[in-house]
């Protein structure tokens, strides 16, 4: 009877202890839907990683008024990184239709956030553009895309989904630095050093406030590695 009682007691603490302990979740799976409103192809994206590049599109048709169709093209615009809402619009009168979510590539795995250099300025990609060679600049630290920086355990340094590129792959002293498609070369790798510097192996220098300017807009470059205070860079843990 004794036995019985303290089986029944101990089951019954420990019911009481699942009770009490705070429920968990599983983390949802990313999620992207998309549907027309009006003349734009709409796109929702959720639990993505916060580097992750997308877009919206949709095929925008014109009819004739004997119902022939008079062209066929693509929606225009769409860009998104991380979760968000983004459109893309079609013309005046055209119908939308098939609109769809495409992803980018996956981003690597990394710590991400500013970066930040020579007089507390913000490592920058001009205008938040995503063309290929777009400058990569300092600028005041405003918290924008154009500032977000992933530091890839591959080497890499990304921005809305590009990587940090010495342009050309040119290893001389003041060659500027951009961003472009992420495409495994020698000009996209960097190793951050125990002095802060951020060294590109394939010309043997460093990542450069070309010029100790403090002037937003000033492009950066490689420089021979001196441990100077404009080759020292904060980066996101």
């Amino acid at each position: 009877m004794r036995r019985t009682s303290a089986l029944l007691t101990t089951a019954l603490l420990a019911g009481a202890a699942a009770l009490a302990a705070p429920a968990t979740s599983a983390q949802a799976a990313p999620a992207c839907s998309a549907y027309a409103a009006g003349f734009n192809a709409m796109g929702t994206c959720t639990g993505l990683d916060p580097m992750q590049t997308w877009s919206v599109t949709a095929n925008c048709l014109y009819w004739n008024a004997d119902h022939t169709m008079q062209f066929s093209r693509p929606a225009f615009g769409g860009l998104g990184i991380g979760d968000g809402t983004v459109s893309a619009s079609c013309g005046f009168g055209d119908t939308i239709m098939f609109p769809r979510v495409m992803l980018g590539a996956v981003p690597p795995a990394g710590p991400t956030g500013q970066i930040t250099g020579y007089a507390s300025k913000c490592v920058d990609v001009k205008g938040a553009n995503f063309g290929n060679g777009t400058p990569v600049q300092i600028y005041d630290c405003n918290g924008t895309w154009a500032q977000k920086w992933r530091i890839g355990v591959d080497g890499t340094i990304r921005a809305i989904g590009k990587c940090l590129d010495v342009s050309g792959g040119n290893t001389g002293n003041g060659t500027k630095v951009q961003i472009y498609d992420c495409n495994g070369t020698g000009a996209q790798q960097w190793q951050a050093r125990p002095d802060g510097s951020l060294l590109n192996p394939q010309s043997g220098r460093c990542l450069d406030d070309l010029g100790f300017s403090t002037a937003n807009g000033n492009q950066l470059g490689i420089w021979d590695c001196n441990g100077a205070e404009n080759q020292k860079w904060n980066l996101p843990a």
